[in-house]
């Protein structure tokens, strides 16, 4: 502090003070170790957000969603087109691999495409377990027929969720087991998902 006082007095440059303010703050250090009680107390502050986190999270006060790892598409397949696809049982809250017939009336493959064109074509092929194509459903989107019946697209939300559904008992009575579905936009193979019939 006092080559502080004395550089106002003398009027020395900048360099000079800058120097002093240095040498002031490593005086100030020197002979105070870090207290072991200070390293304890901030570990134990970090221990008790850790665990409080845990808990919260545990018991759903902290919604972070369903975790999403990262999906492997096939080289044939234009995932890009794609914002969300999956199949679920009912609405688009759970999703599914596997139906039984008893529980599960349909399967519903839902869709939201990541930049949805004008007007554009959505086709769901339904392969059976023996690899024969089983049953097509083919829709076709249209901002300005959508637009007569009140649909809009432009949702805050990014996109429109589509569905495509068929009957698990209609595909538990033509063959049981393991079902692929291929979805098509525009006829570019955009995602191929598989589930089983029980």
């Amino acid at each position: 502090m006092h080559q502080i006082s004395r550089m106002r007095r003398n009027g020395t440059g900048e360099g000079t003070l800058k120097d002093a303010l240095t040498a002031h703050a490593g005086r100030a250090h020197l002979g105070r170790p870090i207290s072991r009680v200070r390293k304890a107390s901030s570990l134990y502050r970090c221990v008790i957000i850790t665990c409080c986190t845990l808990v919260l999270w545990g018991c759903g006060a902290l919604g972070l969603g369903k975790f999403k790892w990262i999906e492997r598409t096939a080289g044939d397949e234009r995932y890009f087109l794609l914002k969300e696809c999956f199949l679920a049982a009912g609405g688009p809250s759970a999703t599914k691999t596997s139906f039984d017939p008893a529980l599960n009336p349909v399967v519903n493959l839902w869709f939201t495409l990541r930049n949805e064109t004008n007007k554009y074509v959505a086709e769901s092929r339904w392969i059976d377990p023996a690899g024969q194509e089983y049953r097509t459903i083919r829709t076709t989107h249209d901002i300005q027929v959508e637009g007569k019946r009140n649909i809009d697209r432009r949702n805050e939300f990014g996109g429109t969720a589509r569905v495509h559904t068929i009957s698990t008992q209609e595909l538990h009575d033509h063959k049981r087991g393991l079902w692929k579905v291929a979805l098509y936009i525009d006829g570019q193979l955009a995602r191929r998902l598989e589930f089983s019939v029980r």
